[in-house]
């Protein structure tokens, strides 16, 4: 999609690599912190979701978050669980949601294969003018047995992908007038 930039980046010590993506678009803080945390809709625009869930909210600004992955056969579908922590910078008002591995949360199912480590971060920058720049970053190992270049060629699409939902999903009317007390907007 026009717009969007994608980096990768080998990881020292494994032969996973770590993706970056990032564009620039109109949208306020609060639209895009509510199209995260509306984890029943990712489904609608997270590459290859078929379900996904809070399944502990401490507050707004942590809880713990379960996916569900509707993998292409002949792979099984994975899962996962991560803690993710929101924070908002009080000087430019950069909003950060980290999401860490949390394998062993819930037991295991039957279906799918449990993705043991997991990294991801969304950086919402705001430039002015209404506009922000998005940041995704994500490395993961999705475990079982996926050919390290099919998992490599995953791992770097899926976050392309997310992407250019995440944009997609901004434009529909139920995000466009949210406002989140706990988010400042530039």
């Amino acid at each position: 999609m026009d717009g969007i930039k994608a980096y990768i980046q080998k990881q020292p010590d494994t032969k996973i690599r770590k993706v970056k993506v990032e564009t620039l678009t109109n949208a306020s803080l609060s639209n895009l912190v509510s199209i995260i945390k509306n984890a029943e809709h990712h489904k609608d625009w997270v590459f290859f979701n078929k379900s996904a869930c809070v399944i502990d909210k401490k507050s707004d600004y942590c809880w713990k978050y379960y996916a569900h992955t509707d993998s292409p056969w002949p792979v099984c579908d994975r899962d996962f669980i991560t803690d993710v922590f929101l924070s908002q910078d009080s000087i430019d008002y950069s909003v950060k949601i980290v999401s860490i591995g949390l394998p062993d949360f819930i037991p295991e199912k039957e279906d799918c294969v449990r993705i043991r480590t997991i990294y991801s971060q969304w950086t919402f920058n705001p430039i002015g003018n209404g506009m922000v720049n998005i940041t995704l970053e994500m490395a993961a190992d999705l475990g079982g047995k996926i050919p390290i270049w099919l998992m490599n060629l995953a791992l770097t699409k899926g976050p392309l992908e997310t992407m250019e939902g995440l944009l997609d999903e901004l434009e529909k009317n139920k995000y466009k007038n949210v406002k989140l007390g706990f988010i400042k907007e530039l």
